[in-house]
């Protein structure tokens, strides 16, 4: 991609309204909101970790002004109230013209900003996200359609046509990171969604990060995220949990004893957990006269597709759902943010194995069971 060769060849220098000087330095933003007028804030993290607002203006006729005085290059965010999504601001000591076209800012093609050398670099990556995720809409559109009629197969198509173009994109994303790693513009690409993702990704792009990087404010921030996606991990012991499950009772992982228990995050519209399933059913034959107890955790909504589910795939094992998807108390618990994912614990519910499939799971099962 062209546009990438902008991110590997990006270099920090001086970039002023007029020339660098000893004067006091600042940013002047000047934007423009199409078609509605609106009330903008600009926010930062400070030294302690809180979020600051820095401006809080009304457009007037759609057009906003801000300014402010800088001593280095600081990530900030635009957010409009009552709006979804934020605009990430690199701001250094210059001019900067922002429009916005539409309501949604998670969406980057919502909004044009222009103005100093780290900004550049971050239009750039958004032209790549743009490019990877072109046909994301029409597939968006057939996924919901199916999701209407109650078509799971559908869903799945189009479930994993996003999961590819996801994949597609962490990789470009993780060489821009990687080539801005001692700048605030890789550290902005990681803290704009580390909320959102689960320990694997962001533990790639985590310690992508300089140590000067992961030592700011904002890395502060995502060190503490990283530090909770790595509670459920191995060595470490599971939460408890009860949860409905498919015969009308409840299960709660404690009173649950076994020498070894399997716990199967999955849901009836992700394909690569249903392309597992037949893989499951093989190890729980295999296991489950020497002790293995699986509970499958549903991230389903609607019961009428997670039942389906269990008896088109034959999972005669513990079947568990709140209906909750990944908002409900075990999913956040366990920091569910993707699937399938398989923990194996111990009698003491101690977490042992974390991701094992097929064969590798068939393994590392019969050296504990055998």
């Amino acid at each position: 991609m062209k546009k990438l060769l902008l991110l590997l060849s990006l270099s920090l220098g001086c970039f002023v309204l007029s020339s660098c000087s000893s004067e006091v330095k600042k940013y002047v933003i000047k934007g423009h909101v199409d078609k509605y007028e609106s009330d903008l804030l600009m926010t930062m993290v400070n030294e302690t970790g809180k979020v600051d607002t820095i401006h809080e203006v009304r457009s007037v006729n759609g057009d906003f002004e801000m300014e402010g005085v800088i001593n280095g290059p600081k990530l900030a965010f635009l957010t409009i109230k009552g709006v979804n999504g934020r605009i990430p601001l690199l701001l250094e000591d210059t001019l900067f013209t922002l429009n916005i076209r539409a309501k949604d800012l998670a969406d980057v093609r919502n909004y044009d900003i222009q103005g100093g050398r780290l900004q550049a670099g971050k239009n750039a990556l958004d032209d790549v996200e743009i490019e990877v995720f072109s046909d994301r809409d029409s597939i968006l559109a057939c996924y919901f359609e199916a999701e209407k009629n109650h078509d799971i197969a559908g869903k799945m198509h189009e479930r994993a046509m996003l999961d590819r173009m996801t994949i597609a994109y962490d990789k470009e994303e993780n060489k821009f990171i990687e080539a801005n790693k001692d700048n605030i513009l890789g550290l902005a690409i990681v803290y704009y969604r580390y909320n959102y993702l689960n320990f694997d990704r962001l533990k790639v792009k985590f310690e992508l990060l300089s140590d000067a990087m992961k030592n700011t404010p904002e890395g502060r921030l995502i060190q503490a995220r990283y530090d909770k996606l790595g509670v459920v991990k191995v060595g470490r012991q599971a939460p408890d949990f009860t949860l409905p499950t498919l015969d009308g009772s409840t299960v709660t992982l404690y009173d649950v004893k076994a020498p070894v228990k399997i716990l199967d995050f999955w849901a009836s519209w992700c394909a690569p957990c249903r392309k597992e399933n037949p893989n499951m059913v093989k190890t729980y034959e295999k296991f489950k006269d020497k002790g293995l107890v699986i509970i499958g955790i549903s991230m389903d909504a609607r019961e009428g597709d997670w039942k389906k589910a269990v008896e088109t795939d034959g999972l005669t094992w513990i079947q568990a759902c709140d209906y909750k998807n990944t908002a409900g108390e075990v999913a956040r618990a366990y920091n569910i943010t993707a699937i399938p994912r398989v923990l194996v614990l111990d009698k003491n519910n101690r977490v042992i194995a974390d991701g094992l499939t097929g064969e590798m799971l068939d393994e590392f099962l019969a050296k504990r069971l055998n």
